[in-house]
């Protein structure tokens, strides 16, 4: 004898294997994208491209003809630390958001004193734009760089942290003993790109005052140029957001609730009190009652040849 399966059975069979379904595939799915896509932790995954090397900033132009050509920017002897001092000028490097930067050489202008040279290295400072536009805190120092170049060309190789786009400061200072190798200045520029450029001489060996960062003309007024002449070359790493793909889940059908009838409650009789008949009264009613629910110290000064 056949096995007959009604119609309504097959029905809810196949409704509850569906059920089923839609249930495992929303465990699995979601499961399998996580592995997928791991490293994203905002829905987006960033893909860094290698980096693209290219001039940075520029103002290898309008260098000086009239004296003074230069500024001093120099690391002395220890007998000679007084008057060391550091010039300083900034540029600006603009990119895309999520976008970094990185130095890998400074070029500048400059010349020895008559008879002087080699410097044994330059140091490189970098700082940010500070109120007033002066150098601010130090970002990083890069001491005793190695150099390729002779006057008026130096190129100083090097390989800066990676910074973000904005306004920044570079000091180029010269290793280099006074004795017996005499002096170095970092070549004047006649037009200004951003700020005009700073100076200081933290042991005020040169008598100035500006034994912190001030602007170069005003530490010597004959210090008409305002700026220095340099380049930056280094790379641009792009950082590239790439949208992930985000599971998009199957709505799961609402079932669907069929009323059922409820049932009403039937009041109860109350029970009629009976009269009772009397020979010369009238028949009374009595109702049944319902109820209810309730500055550092300087040290004595040598005097070099000449002032920057």
């Amino acid at each position: 004898m056949k096995a007959h399966t009604s119609p309504a059975i097959k029905v809810h069979l196949l409704r509850g294997a569906f059920y089923l379904f839609l249930l495992l595939s929303a465990f699995v799915i979601p499961l399998a994208l996580g592995q997928r896509y791991v490293t994203g932790s905002s829905g987006d995954e960033n893909t860094l491209r290698a980096p693209n090397c290219t001039t940075l900033h520029s103002q290898y132009d309008n260098a000086a003809t009239e004296p003074p050509l230069g500024i001093g920017s120099q690391q002395f002897e220890p007998a000679m630390a007084v008057f060391d001092d550091q010039a300083a000028d900034d540029f600006v490097v603009t990119l895309l958001p999520l976008n970094f930067f990185y130095i890998t050489e400074v070029r500048v202008m400059g010349e020895y004193s008559q008879g002087g040279g080699p410097a044994s290295s330059f140091n490189v400072y970098l700082y940010r734009d500070a109120p007033g536009h002066l150098p601010g805190g130090l970002i990083q120092a890069l001491l005793n760089q190695p150099y390729t170049g002779t006057p008026p060309d130096f190129t100083i190789h090097l390989t800066s942290g990676l910074l973000d786009p904005g306004t920044y400061w570079i000091s180029v200072q010269a290793v280099q003993n006074f004795n017996p190798n005499g002096q170095w200045f970092w070549h004047n520029r006649t037009v200004q790109s951003n700020s005009g450029a700073a100076w200081q001489n933290p042991g005020d060996g040169y008598g100035t005052g500006c034994v912190t960062w001030n602007r170069k003309n005003a530490c010597m007024p004959d210090q008409v140029s305002p700026d220095q002449v340099f380049s930056l070359y280094g790379c641009v790493v792009e950082n590239t957001p790439t949208a992930t793909p985000i599971a998009t889940r199957t709505p799961t059908p609402t079932p669907t609730l069929t009323p059922t009838s409820t049932p009403i409650a039937s009041p109860t009789p109350t029970g009629t009190a009976t009269a009772t008949p009397t020979a010369t009264a009238t028949p009374t009613l009595t109702p049944t009652p319902c109820t209810g629910r309730c500055t550092p110290t300087p040290r004595p000064r040598p005097t070099p040849p000449q002032r920057p």
